[in-house]
C-alpha cells in the first residue's frame, strides 16, 4: 500500500509556482514570434479571457483597447528584460508578482495579480503605471463599446 501511493506521489506533476510560472511566461518572450494574446487561456484568467476576446470581438478587426502586450507594455518585445522581484503569496489560490520590465534605461514597473485555476496559475490582473485595473478598464472599455450602461 505505501509503495501504491508513493508511485502516485511521483507520477503526480508537482504543481507549478506563482514564481516559476512568471519565470516561464517572460522566458517565452525569448522567441521572436512569442504572444500571450495569441493563447489567452494558457497565460491569463477566464474573466480576463473573457474581456480580451469581447474586445476583440467589438473591435471588428480595428484597435481595441489592448493596442499592445500587456505583459511587456510593449508593441515589439525586442531587447526586453523582464526582472521578476517579489512573488508575495495572498492566500493559496491568489499572489501578486512585481516585476521591472526594462527595455536599455527605460524601466517600467507593472505588478500581476495571479490566480490559480484547474490549469495553473493564471493573470487576473494587472496594474502598470497609469493603468491601475487591465481588468477594470478593458471591461469598462467593453461596456462602452458596447452600448451597455452600468
Amino acid at each position: 500500500m505505501i509503495v501504491l501511493a508513493a508511485a502516485l506521489l511521483a507520477a503526480t506533476p508537482q504543481a507549478e509556482s506563482a514564481r516559476h510560472f512568471i519565470e516561464r511566461l517572460y522566458a517565452g518572450y525569448r522567441d521572436p514570434d512569442y504572444s500571450p494574446l495569441a493563447r489567452p487561456a494558457r497565460i491569463f484568467a477566464p474573466a480576463l479571457v473573457a474581456a480580451i476576446a469581447e474586445d476583440v470581438r467589438l473591435s471588428h478587426d480595428e484597435v481595441g483597447f489592448m493596442d499592445a502586450d500587456p505583459l511587456c507594455q510593449c508593441q515589439d518585445p525586442a531587447g526586453l528584460k523582464a526582472e521578476i522581484g517579489a512573488v508575495t503569496a495572498a492566500g493559496p489560490a491568489a499572489a501578486t508578482a512585481r516585476v521591472t520590465l526594462r527595455f536599455g534605461k527605460d524601466a517600467t514597473p507593472i505588478t500581476l495579480r495571479l490566480a490559480r485555476t484547474r490549469s495553473g496559475w493564471r493573470i487576473a490582473d494587472l496594474a502598470a503605471p497609469g493603468e491601475p485595473s487591465l481588468l477594470h478598464s478593458l471591461q469598462a472599455f467593453n461596456r462602452r463599446r458596447s452600448g451597455a450602461k452600468r
